[in-house]
């Protein structure tokens, strides 16, 4: 098969489009024969060498968590999935991933993909979505008729953020820039901050829970300074002392995303209800994952990156 991998960590260049084995499943796994990957910032990270120490991959190594596609095979032991069923799924950063045209994958993290979505849409959702999901609730503890603030509402992540917080019920504040503010507004947020221009927390303050789906310019420490006692600091880049948020009397996580079946079923059902939308920033071929590499490096897709592994109207 046909896969975007690296020999060795490094830059984009790096990053090949080769022939490789196909991959055999287990009792538990299904095969995936894979229409569309999603692209994500971790997919740079990892390419660069992000776990090169810790022993987490072999090289040469398949990149991309996000897949969408069709069951080709079956493992022995499963039940719950036949040939042909139209999936999608985010899988665990430890295997070789999906930028392929098949993906070999546990069957409990694969979830039949919403109906009223394409492949190519389909594969943008998992693992931003999943990552919003659990900040918001899994960590965040987010309720209706709390007030969330979010960063960078207009990133992948952060634009999955804002339409799950508003599903739920709660009051969104979301940082963007200027060009961004229609965009993030029509994804519901009730209250724009131009971070180019503003500073968030001289507009902000007695949040319930902060999302800081960005890193860089103390965005995270700075982000304690709105928080009403006893709510909760996310962050999905930055770190900073737990000692630090608990003087503060705010409960803070640095999130590590995983991969969970339940809960990328969960946003199925509200993508099928039409209360979460997808936003493609750009398409690429599976054959040109480094010129997607460099639109996701660039810092600004608004929305998804995807690689079409196979063209839907050529298939159709």
């Amino acid at each position: 098969m046909k896969a975007a991998l690296i020999q060795t960590y490094g830059e984009v260049k790096n990053l090949v489009h080769q022939e490789t084995e196909i991959p055999e499943i287990s009792a538990t796994q299904v095969l995936i024969k894979v229409h569309a990957a999603g692209v994500n910032p971790v997919d740079s990270y990892i390419r660069s060498g992000m776990f090169s120490d810790t022993g987490t991959h072999t090289l040469p190594l398949t990149l991309g968590w996000d897949a969408a596609g069709t069951i080709d095979q079956v493992g022995s032991g499963i039940r719950d999935f036949k040939l042909g069923d139209e999936v999608f799924v985010f899988s665990p950063f430890a295997q070789n991933g999906s930028y392929a045209e098949y993906l070999a994958v546990e069957a409990d993290l694969v979830v039949i993909k919403p109906k009223t979505l394409s492949f190519t849409e389909s594969a943008a959702v998992p693992l931003a979505a999943v990552t919003a999901w659990q900040a918001l609730f899994t960590e965040g503890k987010l309720q209706a008729g709390q007030r969330v603030l979010i960063h960078n509402t207009s990133g992948g992540v952060g634009s999955f953020a804002v339409q799950l917080a508003k599903a739920a019920g709660a009051y969104v504040i979301g940082t963007a820039s200027a060009k961004n503010e229609q965009y993030v507004k029509n994804l519901g947020v009730d209250e724009f901050i131009n971070y180019r221009t503003t500073k968030f927390e001289d507009k902000v303050d007695s949040v319930d829970l902060v999302f800081a789906a960005v890193g860089g310019d103390s965005i995270v420490e700075r982000s304690l300074k709105v928080i009403k006692p006893g709510g909760h600091l996310i962050s999905a880049l930055d770190d900073i002392d737990t000692n630090l948020a608990a003087q503060h009397q705010i409960t803070y996580q640095r999130i590590w995303v995983q991969p969970n079946g339940h809960d990328l079923n969960e946003i199925k059902k509200l993508i099928e209800a039409g209360k979460v939308t997808v936003n493609l920033d750009s398409v690429f071929k599976l054959a040109d994952a480094q010129q997607a590499h460099a639109r996701s490096e660039s810092k600004r897709a608004v929305g998804k990156i995807v690689l079409e592994v196979i063209n839907e109207l050529a298939a159709s």
